[in-house]
């Protein structure tokens, strides 16, 4: 849980929100809840695979939101594994440092995002280096906020670069869901 509260102070470092920032959530932001945070807050087809970062107060002020363009932070160093579409944006693979412990590979993918033109497969990042920004939701005229959507997954075999992308992280016989919020 350490690593997941230094990485929400890093947010909202990288886009100077204060340092008395609380990130808040619906239940349908969070990692398997089957409910929609957005439109008519009806029931999502499957459970949701990661948390979603866009609501804020800080101190006691009134609840803002993440904009478009909001500075996204790597949580961690390491190495890009894959670059790929996702249906707002772009999303990254990142294969951080410091879950050697697993059995597995466990991979963090940052999701409906503006990437960083110069980062891609083979790239290295450092901790709180600014890889992407939040992906523009008007552009797919979609009723979802800008936001950034984080999950962290174990691979439960040996996968090619190229097929760590949406297929497979929806696929919930090839990967385990790791809630980001426990690391």
């Amino acid at each position: 849980m350490e690593r997941f509260t230094r990485y929400l102070a890093a947010l909202a470092s990288a886009n100077k929100l204060g340092d008395r920032v609380k990130w808040l959530f619906f239940p349908g932001m969070l990692q398997e809840n089957c409910d929609k945070w957005w439109d008519d807050f009806g029931r999502r087809p499957t459970a949701h695979e990661g948390i979603d970062f866009c609501f804020f107060r800080e101190g006691e002020k009134k609840i803002a939101r993440l904009t478009k363009n909001a500075q996204i932070p790597a949580m961690d160093k390491g190495l890009i594994l894959n670059r790929c579409e996702d249906f707002l944006g772009e999303s990254l693979v990142i294969a951080h440092e410091g879950f050697d412990h697993f059995s597995s590979k466990v991979v963090f993918v940052y999701s409906h995002l503006k990437i960083k033109k110069n980062l891609g497969p083979g790239s290295r990042v450092e901790k709180g280096q600014i890889i992407a920004q939040v992906f523009d939701t008007s552009l797919k005229q979609s009723k979802l906020l800008p936001h950034l959507h984080l999950s962290c997954i174990e691979l439960m075999e040996k996968t090619p670069l190229d097929d760590l992308n949406w297929s497979l992280f929806s696929d919930r016989k090839k990967i385990n869901l790791i809630n980001p919020v426990f690391i």
